[in-house]
């Protein structure tokens, strides 16, 4: 008899290195405290369902935010980034808990035992709060999460500045849009409670980090800050860099050389750091980050649905620079399916020559390895070993290959070309059990996701009067970065 601290998962096929070791059939994998202590052939006949199921190491995601309420729900539809970002103005408040909650057990639900967490916080000044109740939401759950705390104190409203955009308003308008510019923090306060939060929750599954929300949101003081501080506790940072055309624009107007050299200027780039989305780096700017060991944390779906364009993953595996594999909350679909969306950077990036661009190997290398690194910076796990993390994944392969006969098509193969969450059937974290034969044995969803719903309704229905100002603004900045106001000279303020 096993316990939840000693089990024995038997599985009709194994992939312990998806991408570069073949899979093994009819293997058990022993795991006891959180760890896998044994890999070997199954001693006895498997029953018709553990025949039918593949292992493999758990699914990373390894940049997103945590939409329990989906942006499209309160209508913040598709739109370019800049113009999409406003409409998050229209999110309406609910408990910090649910949000994260629904938002974990959906991603439990498509294989992922780890995210990284980009906080986006109702109010700074409650931000220790709602980390506690995200950090019980994780535990809730049962899957690991980086919380990355967010920091920002310059460009609310527009890259350029407040003072920028308001020529673009009538007085009236800016009477209204004025209220909305927040007094920050000085950096070392936003420090002070990253300390606090980290010191309150951090643990092997919850690792709090420096959260930078991007360049053009942090003034250069403030940057300084953040890499000294990571410099000297060791606590990594999460950052989104250079995402839509227009960040690229505005930071090469700002930064001789460009806003990557700028970074290694001040010592911020560091294997301790992952960038999210990157697709606007250049060539120059890939072998940087390569040789200063930074991961790019990229998200193809989201970067489609913003328009913000197509990483330049061939320059990543040119230059070797580590890249990882993320959501963004946006996945194509809507539904953190991490499985389709996996596939579908698979054929992304692919290329159109004879030999594949992103193979199987180098693709699951940054899906498992690069993502699990980008949560704790330990690069040996996403792998399926003795003494790694048992966080494993079983997917019902029988349900994607009924048809497949050819003794010549690879496990790996079949998975890239057919896998989504449908097939996921059990999902282990550190051993917990957290998805059993396709549903969730830790939290009940449906209850979850009512209460949500049910909050968000309330609260969207005494905001309903502002409508027609957040339109107003949302025209307003998109005529704003029409006009190219974005690369004039600017304070930051």
């Amino acid at each position: 008899m096993t316990t939840e601290d000693d089990r024995a998962l038997h599985v009709g096929r194994l992939l312990t290195q998806p991408g570069i070791a073949p899979a093994q059939r009819n293997m058990t994998v022993r795991f006891s405290a959180g760890r896998i202590t044994a890999i070997a052939s199954t001693p006895a006949d498997l029953s018709p369902i553990e025949s039918a199921r593949l292992a493999m190491p758990a699914m990373v995601n390894a940049h997103d935010h945590g939409y329990g309420l989906r942006p499209m729900a309160f209508g913040a539809v598709d739109d370019a980034l800049e113009t999409w970002i406003t409409g998050l103005r229209a999110r309406p408040t609910t408990d910090p808990y649910l949000e994260a909650a629904v938002a974990f057990a959906r991603m439990a639900l498509s294989g992922i035992a780890t995210t990284v967490h980009c906080h986006n916080s109702h109010n700074a000044d409650t931000l220790a709060a709602e980390a506690a109740a995200v950090a019980r939401a994780a535990a809730d759950v049962g899957i690991r999460v980086a919380f990355s705390c967010p920091i920002l104190d310059a460009n609310p409203l527009v890259y350029g500045g407040t003072e920028a955009i308001r020529p673009l308003y009538s007085d009236a308008e800016w009477e209204i849009v004025s209220r909305w510019v927040p007094n920050y923090a000085p950096i070392e306060e936003q420090l002070a409670r990253i300390d606090a939060i980290a010191e309150a929750h951090g643990n092997e599954r919850f690792n709090v980090q420096l959260g930078p929300i991007g360049p053009q949101w942090c003034r250069d003081t403030t940057l300084e800050k953040i890499a000294a501080a990571s410099e000297s506790n060791g606590r990594r940072i999460h950052m989104h860099l250079l995402e839509s055309p227009r960040q690229r624009e505005w930071s090469d107007r700002n930064y001789t050389g460009g806003i990557v050299k700028h970074l290694d200027r001040i010592g911020f780039l560091s294997p301790r750091l992952t960038v999210a989305h990157g697709v606007w780096l250049n060539e120059a700017e890939c072998a940087l980050l390569a040789e200063r060991g930074v991961t790019v944390a990229v998200n193809t779906a989201a970067n489609l649905r913003l328009r913000s364009g197509i990483a330049p993953v061939p320059s990543f595996l040119e230059h070797r620079t580590r890249f990882a594999i993320g959501l963004d909350g946006t996945a194509l679909d809507d539904d953190q399916d991490a499985l389709r969306d996996l596939r579908l950077a698979y054929l992304l990036h692919g290329g159109t020559g004879l030999d594949r661009v992103l193979t199987p190997a180098a693709l699951f290398q940054a899906a498992l390895v690069n993502g699990n690194a980008v949560f704790d910076g330990d690069r040996e796990q996403g792998r399926l070993g003795l003494g790694c993390r048992a966080d494993i994944l079983c997917l019902d392969y029988a349900a994607m290959s009924p048809d497949v006969i050819a003794e010549s098509a690879a496990e790996q193969d079949v998975l890239l070309t057919r896998m989504t969450a449908r097939h996921v059937t059990d999902l282990y974290v550190g051993g917990r059990r957290v998805i059993k034969d396709g549903s969730l044995t830790t939290v009940d969803l449906p209850a979850l996701e009512n209460e949500l719903h049910t909050q968000a309704a309330e609260s969207a229905a005494s905001m309903a009067s502002g409508t027609a100002e957040r339109e107003m603004h949302r025209e307003r900045v998109r005529s704003y970065y029409r006009q190219r106001r974005h690369i004039e000279p600017s304070d930051r303020s």
